[in-house]
């Protein structure tokens, strides 16, 4: 029993190690203007493997989308794209914004055809540039 008590908590360890070990790929997003305007916004994306170097050979690419509002009867509103890679791990694009409100923001690396990394956030685009507090 004593044999497999122990054999027990050196598996749960060496899991343990694993999972803190296989963080992957992060992202980082920022906009320009920020927060986001109506009309053309730059998108700028950094992309960095799990001991922060950059990661130089993605393919990223970029979906806005505001879902449609049954109460309004707005339809859903989409723009999506590949981001250029600028070198160092930086990836940018322009992104057209048509209409004021909350905008869900989906950034989605890929190396060889396969996901590495994605990143989900909600950003909402002002018709006029908000005061600075």
């Amino acid at each position: 029993m004593r044999r497999l008590v122990i054999a027990a908590a050196v598996a749960l360890a060496a899991a343990v190690a694993v999972v803190t070990h296989t963080a992957g790929p992060a992202l980082t997003l920022t906009t320009k203007p920020s927060p986001l305007g109506l009309g053309q916004n730059l998108f700028e994306v950094t992309v960095t493997d799990a001991k922060g170097r950059p990661v130089t050979s993605a393919e990223v690419a970029l979906l806005l989308l505001m879902p449609a509002d049954p109460k309004t009867k707005h339809p859903e509103m989409r723009t999506e794209g590949k981001l250029n890679n600028v070198g160092g791990g930086k990836y940018n694009g322009i992104a057209i914004v048509t209409m004021a409100g909350d905008w869900d923001v989906t950034v989605t690396a890929r190396q060889n055809g396969k996901e590495i990394a994605q990143k989900k956030q909600r950003l909402t685009a002002h018709s006029k540039t908000p005061p600075k507090k």
